[in-house]
């Protein structure tokens, strides 16, 4: 969707370095806020695979009927709404990879092609928001997950690379990118998010360019103070809510980034709540218990089949226009090129 010229955000470019902080800092002494240092810790180094023991979810309350203006700010982070976070399996220094077999539509036809979601644990610098080196004094610990797809038609390929970091252990966001690429042009979106402490609120922005002459896309910065996520994240959260036994997610909610074009920059009201009874789905891997996870809103159909046990894989999702379904899993350092893959044959990734 086109950007709104009417957006209540000022807009501009936005501040670099010093300048940036300052800006946070201000706004947060204008609301009467106390800021202070988010000192992060260097997660520990890989001590192999672990098998995670966690509870199984239990039944859930009804999710209560809302609107955005009724999310807390600051929002509280549970105990359980962590646990999918602080799985063992995080710290075997792997990534978790899974294949689907996925459809959209892309110029008035379905499309069908491979989809694939990598997952790790990252240690972030929280001062520049790019993957610490291992030196740094503030260093944030994040879970990465990466969505990688080429999606072909008649005369070309479109990609999409979406990136998302979220903090652990409270899944709170920090950044999140998409771009597309195609012949006619490509398109980048970046949502970054600022937090000095962890339940406190956050400020955010959204950075976007486009190949497009459609008014409001080009290079901008859209600044927000209060809580918001991104509908990219509903991957992690829809595993979170079963790991946690049910917990809902009351949001106020970014349409997806994910188009060739700009993005809506109005968050809207949006609840992530399981819905139905646990059932058993196939698919090529094998059979699964899962529980469905439905978002309530205004936007597209939007759901995820999530295993019941750890690690709470996704088995099937409608997430806007992408249908897609569980084709193949592994672990792997995929970044070693001598590890090969069990999916594809080398020089040949989806």
């Amino acid at each position: 969707m086109p950007m709104s010229s009417n957006a209540p955000f000022a807009t501009g470019r936005r501040p670099r370095g010093p300048d940036r902080r300052l800006l946070i800092v201000l706004a947060f002494v204008a609301a009467g806020s106390c800021v202070a240092p988010l000192l992060g810790q260097e997660p520990n180094e890989p001590t192999g695979a672990q098998q995670p023991t966690v509870e199984q979810p239990a039944a859930p309350a009804p999710a209560e009927p809302g609107n955005a203006e009724d999310v807390p700010v600051p929002r509280p982070v549970s105990e359980q709404w962590k646990r999918f976070s602080q799985l063992p399996l995080w710290e075997d220094g792997f990534s978790e990879m899974c294949y689907y077999d996925a459809t959209c539509e892309l110029q008035g036809k379905r499309r069908e092609f491979t989809r694939v979601h990598l997952m790790n644990r990252e240690a972030m610098d929280e001062r520049r928001w790019i993957k610490a080196a291992g030196n740094e004094t503030y260093v944030l610990p994040v879970l990465k997950m990466v969505i990688s797809e080429e999606a072909p038609t008649e005369n070309y390929n479109y990609r999409f690379l979406t990136t998302a970091y979220l903090e652990r252990p409270s899944l709170e966001p920090v950044k999140v990118c998409v771009s597309s690429q195609e012949w006619s042009g490509h398109s980048f979106k970046m949502l970054q998010w600022s937090r000095f402490q962890e339940n406190q609120p956050s400020e955010w922005s959204l950075d976007l360019c486009s190949y497009s002459d459609i008014p409001d896309e080009g290079d901008r910065w859209w600044p927000h103070l209060s809580n918001v996520d991104a509908y990219e994240s509903l991957y992690l959260f829809a595993r979170a809510v079963i790991a946690s036994g049910g917990e809902s997610r009351r949001m106020r909610l970014l349409h997806s980034l994910r188009h060739n074009h700009a993005a809506d920059s109005e968050p809207v009201s949006a609840i992530l709540r399981i819905d139905g009874e646990p059932r058993e789905i196939k698919v090529p891997p094998g059979r699964f218990n899962v529980r469905r996870v439905v978002l309530d809103w205004e936007g597209a159909e939007t759901w995820f089949d999530v295993e019941t046990a750890a690690p709470f894989r996704l088995v099937a999702y409608q997430a806007s226009d992408i249908h897609a379904e569980l084709r193949f899993v592994e672990r792997r350092a995929y970044w070693d090129p001598e590890w090969k893959s069990g999916f594809h044959k080398p020089e040949n990734a989806p």
